[in-house]
């Protein structure tokens, strides 16, 4: 790995420019939130507010760090790190200013599947070694919501990987620059993948494992000062994962009609493209999670074993078909 593979890892289009671009969905999510519920939201810090969860961050990293006198001292300390590290290992392999990913291997999009499981792994044992109630109960409704939408998400995604014969995601982009979306072919999978993403993210009607009004902050609630600043990133950092792998497994990611022959201006167009379709999802799914109430638990484990898990074994059924 050279000194430019390293600089574009840990800055752009890596992880610092991914780190500011969850810091921009979190002020859209809040905006938006607040206009569908008639308020302003986020105004004081910057231009309309967009610092403001920049602000936030920083406060928090701020704050006093309290651990439970019975929790698992050694998770509270390598637990929130090993979470973040999750989504950020992952947006490496998304194509940003180009077709192929700053690292890319013929398998990637399987470690992209460990990534999914892993990030749910650190939740449960974050809320399992704090020793609190509301912990507790939380972190058994996240692995039983976990247990329910794993499949039909593992599924979705596998889905687009068929068409387009490849387990690697610039493989997808690329098959896809022709304007040949898989959204088209395969727009159950798309759908299923939105809701199950909702249930991965813990957002209405799936968030049942930090069900404020019933157990406090759930999984979370024993966090404070920074450990809670990093986990409350990561959840902005998963929001523009989960986005931009919809983006580049179902909209062609960074594809589009490109007219110059020059490098720079062909990254900046892909750029646009790029973040023009995140943009798209990333708003499709602040409005649906306002919109809708939360479920219960049991509500939501019908839903994804008796209809989005037998619609996305239907839509990798006729993809195998016709194919």
């Amino acid at each position: 790995m050279d000194t430019l593979q390293v600089i574009e890892i840990l800055l752009f289009p890596g992880l610092t420019f991914f780190v500011w671009l969850s810091f921009v969905f979190e002020w859209l999510d809040r905006k938006t939130t607040a206009r569908m519920q008639g308020r302003l939201g986020p105004i004081l810090a910057g231009p309309r507010g967009v610092l403001q969860p920049v602000a936030d961050f920083f406060k928090l990293t701020t704050k006093e760090e309290i651990i439970p006198e019975f929790s698992d001292k050694f998770v509270f300390e390598w637990g929130p790190p090993l979470f973040f590290a999750a989504p950020a290992i992952g947006t490496i392999f998304i194509p940003v200013i180009g077709l192929s990913a700053i690292v890319s291997s013929p398998f990637d999009l399987l470690f992209i599947l460990f990534i999914l499981a892993f990030s749910t792994l650190m939740a449960s044992m974050l809320g399992y070694a704090s020793a609190g109630r509301f912990s507790t109960v939380a972190t058994g409704r996240l692995i039983m919501q976990y247990a329910s939408f794993e499949i039909p998400l593992l599924i979705s995604i596998i889905t687009p990987a068929v068409i387009a014969g490849s387990l690697s995601i610039s493989g997808i982009v690329q098959s896809q620059a022709d304007f040949h979306w898989y959204i088209a072919f395969a727009p159950i999978s798309f759908s299923v993948f939105i809701v199950a993403s909702l249930a991965e993210l813990e957002k209405p009607p799936f968030d049942i494992p930090d069900a404020k009004t019933e157990i406090a902050a759930g999984w979370m609630t024993e966090l404070s000062g920074r450990p809670l600043a990093y986990v409350k990133l990561t959840e902005s950092l998963s929001y523009v994962f989960l986005s931009a792998l919809a983006a580049s497994l179902f909209l062609g990611g960074t594809s589009g009609p490109v007219v110059t022959q020059i490098p720079l201006l062909q990254s900046i167009v892909y750029l646009g493209y790029f973040l023009l379709k995140v943009f798209a999802i990333g708003f499709a799914i602040f409005s649906i999670k306002t919109a809708l109430a939360r479920v219960r638990i049991s509500q939501a484990a019908n839903l994804f074993w008796t209809v989005l898990t037998p619609l996305s074994l239907l839509q990798l059924g006729l993809v195998l078909v016709l194919r």
